[in-house]
């Protein structure tokens, strides 16, 4: 694989899907982290002010933020990013499996952090930010190797 588009291919053609490939797949390339850890990675890309890629999608459309994660605010079981120039509000409660992806690519490995459902969707993923782009790639490892399994 030279880059990470590649991995939908790779799915598709073992009549797969994503998370079914990283069960299978395991270590080194996906690991299998807390639920927990969807919590621990919003608030620690605020707290150390990591720009991150972060794709959310429904039938409709995807959305997907660039930069900091500034503002977090708790409602029940809503994690809500109340800043200015994006929103995002995640129910928590419905993140039943998150997993640490490693993708070798032509730039270096891709390293994510991907949120799923009790049905097997993605809620998201987040990517740091590459160094091109004014992100903190060494930042962004400590912080995925840091969230609890």
């Amino acid at each position: 694989m030279t880059d990470t588009h590649q991995f939908n291919t790779l799915v598709r053609r073992r009549k797969m899907n994503r998370l079914g490939a990283y069960r299978v797949v395991g270590a080194p390339h996906a690991r299998r982290l807390a639920v927990a850890a969807s919590d621990a990675l919003f608030h620690g890309v605020r707290d150390r002010v990591l720009a991150v890629m972060l794709f959310v999608g429904n039938m409709g459309c995807i959305q997907i933020h660039s930069g900091p994660v500034q503002v977090l605010t708790l409602a029940g079981p809503w994690l809500n990013v109340m800043d200015a120039r994006f929103n995002l509000h995640l129910r928590a409660d419905h993140v039943a499996e998150v997993w640490a992806v490693f993708k070798p690519t032509k730039r270096g490995e891709a390293l994510s952090v991907e949120a799923f459902d009790a049905q097997g969707a993605l809620i998201y993923q987040c990517f740091g930010m590459r160094a091109d782009r004014g992100g903190d790639p060494d930042a962004w490892a400590q912080l995925v190797a840091g969230l609890p399994a």
